[in-house]
């Protein structure tokens, strides 16, 4: 409810605000000046969405805990396009009004209502992406108790070094999706690999790194997951040539797979693993550091360095993600051990 009415009253301050901007200029245009009259109606469209913006903005920012900077740069494009798109139309339909009368311009709603019918499907159709997105990364997760939650981390800390490198929120949104899924080739892996208790041997690493090439072809498919394909591929890349599947080497390497195999690496060394305790922040940096201009791009971990010394070791423990509270396929199995089978009832 309280959401409601704040969306109204919102409308109501920007309606309020295009008025005092058309009475302010009314007295500079002339009767039939066509400049002066687009000149006039520019000027309340941008005062109307300039306060709607700033209410927006400033709400879900402070109700999902977003940087305003952030909030404000993805929402910008969608403002400007329906400024473009509504302003004129709304002109149209006021002079339409006035001129043929109401019945006229009730017409228009039916576009409209139709337009903003669309949009609440892609809408839905973009959260349904998300999702879909999340529970691919979890079901990687789920393999076993340890690495839950890691492509979640993965994808914050990339998102972070994305953001203080000054890519655009399409190109962070590309790479914190693919920190998601950077691991989805690993549905590949055979479980006696994936989830051995020590350290792997030369052939059981060889099977272990086809999985980038598996990664990539399971998102090949997708239209909408396909620019992250080359991510993917190549996030296990070294700076120097020695990573794999390709050995590309420096600038070859995607800029998205140079930030995630930091992350990557930073997020491996400061968590518990199956077969090892974390090394801690500290000890992580001088790895990073140690292997920089080898396996590491130089500049994405001096931007990592940038990150933590601003904002400490803790940066990237808050999520805009729901917890994490999946049962893992580890602890399924346990359960079921302990469980009587479940028989069908139909079964003969």
């Amino acid at each position: 409810m309280w959401g409601t009415l704040y969306n109204r009253f919102d409308y109501v301050l920007s309606a309020f605000a295009a008025y005092v901007a058309l009475q302010l200029t009314q007295t500079s245009v002339r009767p039939g000046d066509p400049l002066g009259t687009i000149s006039q109606i520019a000027i309340a469209g941008i005062a109307f969405s300039f306060v709607n913006l700033i209410l927006g903005v400033s709400l879900a920012s402070l109700r999902t805990g977003t940087p305003l900077s952030r909030v404000w740069s993805i929402s910008v494009s969608n403002v400007l396009s329906g400024l473009v798109a509504l302003v004129p139309l709304g002109w149209l339909m006021a002079e339409i009004g006035g001129k043929v009368g109401l019945w006229a311009a009730f017409l228009f709603l039916v576009p409209l209502y139709l337009a903003r019918f669309s949009f609440s499907k892609y809408a839905e159709t973009r959260e349904l992406f998300f999702g879909t997105v999340s529970a691919l990364s979890q079901a990687i997760d789920a393999k076993d108790g340890f690495t839950r939650g890691h492509a979640d981390r993965v994808s914050r800390i990339a998102g972070a070094i994305a953001r203080e490198l000054g890519l655009s929120e399409r190109q962070i949104e590309q790479i914190e999706l693919a920190g998601l899924l950077h691991d989805i080739g690993k549905i590949g892996v055979e479980d006696r690999i994936l989830m051995k208790p020590q350290r792997l041997d030369s052939e059981e690493q060889e099977l272990m790194r086809r999985h980038p090439i598996y990664g990539a072809s399971i998102l090949e498919p997708s239209a909408a997951l396909r620019p992250l394909v080359q991510t993917i591929l190549h996030h296990h890349e070294n700076y120097d040539g020695s990573g794999y599947p390709e050995g590309l080497k420096g600038e070859e390497i995607p800029l998205g797979s140079r930030i995630i195999i930091v992350a990557d690496a930073y997020e491996a060394m400061t968590s518990d693993r199956i077969y090892r305790k974390s090394i801690g922040h500290d000890r992580a940096m001088d790895q990073l550091n140690r292997f920089k201009g080898l396996q590491f791009d130089p500049t994405i971990v001096r931007c990592l360095q940038r990150i933590v010394e601003k904002k400490g070791a803790d940066a990237f423990e808050i999520s805009d993600l729901p917890p994490i509270n999946y049962e893992t396929l580890a602890e399924l199995r346990h359960r079921l051990a302990r469980e009587p089978v479940v028989r069908d009832a139909h079964a003969s």
